[in-house]
């Protein structure tokens, strides 16, 4: 498996957190959410877009593809664990 950045997990879990149904969720959500500026959440956006984890389209929203839905969940088991 492909090793990811704790940055790119955090943003994978604060948006699936925002999105358990896989609605929509904004770059202010997000960036209030972890406490950091909407423009470095939409610099993140882009690089998840190129991972194929997001699907994201500006001033739309961003909500999480199956493939980062799989990868997330995965976070969130793994971080239970070490728990």
């Amino acid at each position: 498996m492909k090793r990811r950045s704790e940055t790119k997990e955090n943003y994978l879990k604060s948006i699936l957190h925002h999105s358990p149904n896989g609605e929509k969720v904004s770059n202010n959500q997000i960036a209030t959410h972890l406490g950091t500026t909407p423009a470095s959440v939409t610099d993140m956006f882009n690089k998840l877009r190129k991972d194929e984890l997001v699907d994201y389209k500006a001033r739309k929203g961003v909500s999480l593809s199956d493939k980062g839905r799989k990868v997330a969940l995965g976070i969130l088991r793994k971080h239970r664990l070490w728990e």
